[in-house]
C-alpha cells in the first residue's frame, strides 16, 4: 500500500529520504522545547505574577487605612507594573465556592491559574477577554474586590514565536538546498538515459560525456565503451557484407550474361527474374548492414507479390492453387513482405 504514495522518480524519491527525517527532527526539537524551556520559562513568569500580586494583598492587609491602600497602589503600578484598584463594597458571586474563574483561557493563564490556587487563599477570577493584550485578575477582599490588570507580555513567553519561525525557516532553506543538490545528482542520470535511448534508437550524441558523482561517472563510462564496441561490431558487420555482396555480383552478373548469350529468351526468362530477385535481396541487405535499410510503407499491389512468390514455387514443383479476386491493394513494405511470404511458404514446403 506504502508504494502507490511513493514518488516515481529518483528526484522524489531522493527529497523523501531528506525531508522525513528532517520532520521527525523539528517535531521532536518543538516536542522538547515545549516540555523543558517553554514551561519553565512560563512557570517563572506567572509565578513573578502571582507573588507581585500576593505583595500588595499583604500590603494592603497592613496599610488598612485610605491613604495607606492608595499609597499601595500607587507602589504596585511603579514597581510592579500592575494597574490595580480597589471596588468597595463589591462582592464575587461564585455560587459558594471559594476559587473560580470565567471566560477561557490558555496554556499561559492556566498555568497563572494554578499558581493563583497554591498562593493566594481568597476567592478569585481570571478574566483574558475583557481588556485586549491583558489580564484582569479580580479577588476577593474584605473591604470589597482588589481588581489588577497586566499585561500579558509578563506571562506569555515571546520565545514561541521566534522558536516556531526559526524552526520552519531552517526546514524551508534545508528543503531549498536539498532539492537543488540533488537536481544537480539526478541530471547526470536523465542524460545518460537520454544518450542510451538515442543509441537505441540509431541516433548519435557526440555531446554526452561523463559527470556527476563517481558512480554516475562510471556507469557512463560503461555506456560508453559498450557503444563503441556496438559500433565497431556494426562497422564489421558492414564490411563483411559489403564484400560478400561484391563477391556474389561477379558471378550473378556472368550467370546474366550466359543466359543472354546460351538460352533461348522465353525458356531464360524466369532465370532472369530470379537473379533479378536476387540481386534486389542482396541490395537490401547491404543497406541494411550500412544502416539504410528503412524501407518506407507504400501502396502495393498485394496480388501481384502474391502472384510471383506462388509462381516462383511452382517452379520448384509446389503445387498451389491460388485464387483472387479484385484489386488489392495494401500500405506496406513490398520486399520485406515478398521476404516474409517466400520464407512462409517455403516453410510450409519443406
Amino acid at each position: 500500500m506504502v508504494k502507490h504514495f511513493l514518488p516515481k522518480s529518483l528526484l522524489g524519491r531522493s527529497i523523501l529520504i531528506i525531508v522525513i527525517p528532517l520532520i521527525l527532527l523539528q517535531l521532536v526539537s518543538a516536542f522538547v522545547f515545549y516540555e523543558s524551556h517553554w514551561q519553565k520559562v512560563s512557570l517563572r513568569l506567572a509565578r513573578s505574577v502571582v507573588g507581585d500580586i500576593t505583595a500588595v494583598i499583604d500590603l494592603l492587609a497592613q496599610n488598612n487605612t485610605p491613604e495607606g491602600r492608595e499609597a499601595v497602589l500607587d507602589l504596585a503600578s511603579a514597581h510592579f507594573a500592575l494597574e490595580a484598584r480597589i471596588i468597595e463594597g463589591k462582592v464575587l458571586t461564585n455560587n459558594g465556592a471559594k476559587k473560580f474563574e470565567v471566560g477561557s483561557v490558555g496554556s499561559a493563564e492556566s498555568v497563572l491559574l494554578t499558581l493563583m490556587r497554591e498562593s493566594i487563599n481568597k476567592p478569585f477570577k481570571i478574566d483574558s477577554d475583557k481588556i485586549d493584550k491583558h489580564i484582569v485578575i479580580s479577588i476577593q477582599l474584605s473591604e470589597g474586590v482588589l481588581e489588577v490588570v497586566s499585561n500579558r507580555k509578563r506571562i506569555f513567553s515571546s520565545t514561541t514565536y521566534v522558536f516556531v519561525l526559526w524552526m520552519v525557516g531552517t526546514a524551508m532553506i534545508l528543503f531549498g538546498v536539498a532539492t537543488a543538490f540533488m537536481r544537480n545528482q539526478v541530471r547526470p542520470i536523465r542524460r545518460l538515459a537520454v544518450a542510451a535511448d538515442d543509441f537505441g534508437k540509431g541516433r548519435d550524441n557526440p555531446l554526452f560525456k561523463p559527470e556527476g558523482a563517481s558512480e554516475v561517472r562510471r556507469a557512463a563510462s560503461a555506456f560508453i565503451s559498450m557503444r563503441d564496441r556496438i559500433q565497431r561490431q556494426i562497422n564489421q558487420r558492414t564490411d563483411m557484407l559489403s564484400g560478400v555482396s561484391h563477391d556474389l555480383r561477379t558471378p550473378l552478373t556472368r550467370m546474366k550474361l550466359e543466359l543472354e548469350m546460351n538460352f533461348d529468351q522465353k525458356a531464360a526468362q524466369d532465370l532472369k527474374n530470379d537473379i533479378t530477385e536476387m540481386e534486389r535481396m542482396l541490395e537490401a541487405y547491404l543497406a541494411f548492414a550500412r544502416g539504410e535499410g528503412d524501407e518506407r510503407p507504400i501502396l502495393t499491389d498485394l496480388g501481384a507479390i502474391l502472384r510471383d512468390v506462388i509462381n516462383s514455387a511452382r517452379r520448384n514443383g509446389a503445387a498451389i492453387d491460388l485464387h483472387m479476386e479484385g484489386l488489392i491493394k495494401v500500405s506496406l513494405k513490398p520486399q520485406a513482405f515478398k521476404r516474409c511470404f517466400a520464407n512462409f511458404v517455403c516453410l510450409q514446403l519443406s
